[in-house]
């Protein structure tokens, strides 16, 4: 018979004796006096020594058990975190929530690829911004006349790195929103200064950027070379546009981004960056607007129209213009020298058509010089261009500044997947006139063809011939060129 234990009096016989401190400290462990119940009631034949043995043996035996019954526990615990799991992604699937995600700390940082590094605050909202560079490695031969070796001697076959460049750009959302660029050139062995300006936006008013950045002129000028469709830009563009200058620059969108302005003012820099700015002066300014934007098409299908504009008060009272057969690696064919001139201006018209993989572009450029020295000589120059995305593709359009984006392959180019990347051919024709009272800088006309394999948004390489005549100084020169280019940026 077991009989049953009351629990005062086990306490009560635990104060007297050893084996009453094992079973106090039991009923402590257990926390349930009914554990012990199977502890036989000593007898008085025993001895101490026996129910000492007796009782360590119960407690061994009960901590055992109890091990064991907190192992079963975990096993089921874990069985029904198990279970419960599928069926709580399920209803999360179903019911279109989404699992809670821990919340990052103020200072994280996050970076990402999206073509190129970028990075940003853990907020979205602090400050982003990308690092990145560019590569443009260049090869070219020339064939040329006699009357283009007697203007230009022997232009050899040679190769460049065309452009070896770093940069930083970003935005930090503070009180009033600021954004910064910083580019460095690393080709030819030099170091030049690129893109370096800093800016703010003055709530819906413009974007103000002051520092070493692009004048608003010309359509092929102002898209980035990453962006145009052929090796080099046109060579009205090289002679007429300027690149970048030092100075402050105005800009906003309007009309839902269906148009843009721009505006501002400049001085010419030397090589070590520096500007005079006694008469050394010029105020730019562009306008451009999209008459037909088809939304519905995602952006492939639109009309691009421009207006630019310059008013110049040259350093040292002298200006020049001069262009290179749309080669970085020949000699400039067109050169008027340097023109003594109070004053000069000029104007430019763009145009741009794109359906779908069609791409259809023209600009003009007028300008005109008050001489001190040749009369008023005015010099002038276009070109026209059409290109075909033989795999699909459009020309994307930046709405934001009027100019042209970068091009995504429809599939990029993979051996096992079979992507062919993007392909496109483009056909240019320019002329540039640079000959007026008394000023023989040449008459160039440019005949270009080019081939161009996007690997990738980032990547691509490019085959480019140009057909150049020139009639300069009554001497007329042919040369034909054959270029290529490997690109990467990121």
């Amino acid at each position: 018979m077991i009989p049953i234990i009351n629990p005062a009096s086990v306490l009560s016989r635990a104060r007297k004796s050893a084996p009453g401190i094992l079973l106090s400290t039991l009923l402590f462990w257990t926390g349930n006096p009914s554990a012990i119940l199977a502890v036989e009631s000593p007898t008085p034949e025993q001895s101490a020594a026996e129910r000492m043995d007796r009782l360590e043996k119960a407690v061994l035996e009960l901590r055992d058990q109890n091990q064991a019954l907190q192992d079963e526990l975990q096993k089921l615990k874990k069985a029904q975190d198990l279970t419960a799991k599928p069926d709580e992604e399920t209803h999360a699937k179903e019911s279109g929530s989404v699992a809670p995600v821990p919340t990052p700390a103020p200072g994280d940082i996050r970076f990402f690829w999206k073509d190129g590094v970028r990075f940003e605050s853990a907020d979205g909202k602090t400050f982003k911004g990308k690092v990145g560079g560019r590569i443009d490695l260049d090869a070219a031969i020339t064939v040329q006349d006699s009357g283009s070796e007697a203007l230009f001697g022997d232009i050899p076959a040679a190769g460049e790195f065309r452009r070896a460049r770093i940069f930083t750009e970003g935005e930090i959302g503070l009180y009033t929103p600021t954004f910064y660029k910083l580019e460095v050139d690393f080709a030819g062995n030099s170091v030049s200064l690129k893109d370096a300006y800093i800016g703010a936006e003055i709530g819906q008013i413009a974007r103000v950027a002051v520092g070493h950045v692009k004048e608003p002129i010309g359509l092929d000028m102002i898209s980035s070379s990453r962006y145009i469709t052929f090796q080099e830009r046109a060579a009205p563009s090289e002679a007429f546009a300027p690149d970048r200058n030092l100075g402050v620059l105005l800009s906003n969108t309007w009309m839902e981004e269906r148009a843009t302005w721009a505006l501002g003012t400049y001085a010419d820099v030397d090589a070590n960056m520096e500007a005079n700015l006694d008469r050394n002066y010029r105020v730019s300014g562009r306008l451009t607007g999209l008459p037909w934007y088809d939304a519905e098409s995602g952006g492939s299908r639109y009309l691009h129209l421009g207006l630019s504009g310059s008013y110049i008060r040259p350093e040292n009272d002298s200006v020049r213009f001069r262009a290179r057969p749309e080669s970085s690696l020949v000699p400039r064919f067109a050169d008027t020298g340097s023109i003594g001139a109070d004053q000069a201006g000029q104007v430019g018209v763009e145009a741009a058509l794109v359906r779908g993989p069609l791409s259809v572009q023209a600009e003009y450029f007028n300008t005109w010089v008050d001489s001190t020295v040749a009369g008023d000589p005015s010099f002038d120059g276009f070109y026209a261009q059409v290109s075909w995305f033989l795999t699909g593709e459009h020309r994307p359009y930046k709405r934001a500044e009027g100019i042209f984006d970068r091009v995504h392959p429809l599939r990029n180019f993979s051996i096992a997947d079979g992507g062919p990347g993007a392909w496109e051919v483009g056909v240019r024709i320019s002329h540039l006139d640079l000959n007026d009272t008394g000023i023989f800088g040449g008459k160039l006309d440019d005949l270009s063809v080019v081939l161009t394999w996007y690997l990738r948004p980032n990547t691509k390489v490019m085959l480019n011939y140009t057909y150049s005549q020139l009639d300069r100084a009554g001497i007329e020169a042919d040369a034909h060129i054959l270029q290529t280019r490997f690109h990467v940026d990121f």
